[in-house]
């Protein structure tokens, strides 16, 4: 039975995939993924689904979404954090700050799942996931459980190889430290309060969060330029394609508006994409990702 898939990305965008099928554990996963291999079914999976455009039309192949409403977290005498995949990135935070660990704090108010968060190494306030990561245990494209060390996910700003071997994600370990609790729920707070100052609600405004990676930084050792300053020089704030807008707030966010489709979101952020290499020369990089891989010229 073919499912829209707007249901389940937070842009509300999507069309229809062959089928979808929702598993929160690596059993689960193994499961599905050797059942449909058996039977011949091309599939992908998602996770959260809060970094994803989906054409209007759709997708041919069947979808594996790992994601869950709650976490699933151990932590052990050394400080080693174990999670699901499926658990939501926020709530592993607020779970190691409740715990007295440090080190998750700038995943506090991230949308989306852990496995997805890994895939695309997710992060804030200049650290990422892929700095705090042990190990990760993997479901190969064939069904097989496997474990890999942290170097072996290759990972880089705002990427790593996950995506390209095909894995799924189904559980990972992170390095934290013992911290006070107070001060690590307040930090966790500070942070929920500047993302909720400068981002939507994408349970009201639907999006993606920022559409466009961060820049190099401009010399050795400086911070990353934001792709959002070039964007609001470019004039970004004020463009708008069918029901697609730039949010007033921040030049690097796109919302889906009443009315607005995959396409419209396509068509505003070449737009937006133009505007910044026509003024500085400079060529923007999606971050978010595209199924199928949408025409975007940038």
């Amino acid at each position: 039975m073919e499912t829209r898939l707007s249901h389940f990305t937070t842009f509300r965008l999507g069309g229809p995939c062959r089928e979808l099928i929702a598993v929160a554990d690596a059993a689960a996963a193994m499961d599905v993924v050797r059942t449909w291999n058996a039977a011949g079914k091309p599939w992908r999976v998602m996770g959260g689904g809060s970094n994803l455009l989906v054409a209007d039309s759709g997708i041919p192949e069947s979808v594996l979404r790992i994601a869950a409403e709650t976490p699933d977290c151990r932590l052990d005498a050394t400080g080693l954090l174990e999670v699901s995949a499926a658990s939501p990135l926020d709530a592993v935070a607020a779970f190691a700050a409740e715990c007295g660990q440090g080190g998750l704090g700038f995943a506090s108010g991230i949308p989306g799942t852990v496995g997805g968060g890994l895939c695309g190494n997710a992060g804030a306030f200049g650290r990422q996931l892929g700095d705090v990561l042990d190990r990760v245990e993997i479901l190969t494209p064939a069904g097989e459980l496997r474990q890999l060390p942290r170097a072996a996910v290759e990972f880089g700003y705002r990427s790593s190889a996950l995506p390209r071997m095909g894995d799924v994600v189904v559980r990972a370990w992170f390095r934290t430290e013992a911290g006070d609790r107070a001060a690590l729920r307040a930090e966790r707070e500070e942070i929920r309060a500047l993302r909720r100052e400068k981002h939507p609600d994408w349970r009201v405004e639907p999006t993606a969060g920022s559409f466009f990676k961060n820049l190099p930084p401009a010399n050795p050792g400086e911070p990353r330029r934001a792709a959002g300053r070039f964007l609001e020089q470019a004039g970004a704030k004020t463009m708008r394609e069918g029901g697609a807008y730039v949010f007033a707030k921040h030049a690097n966010i796109v919302i889906a508006g009443p009315g607005a489709t995959a396409r419209d979101v396509v068509a505003l952020t070449t737009r937006m994409a133009a505007a910044v290499r026509e003024r500085f020369g400079i060529a923007l990089e999606p971050e978010v990702r595209h199924w199928p891989n949408l025409t975007f010229m940038g």
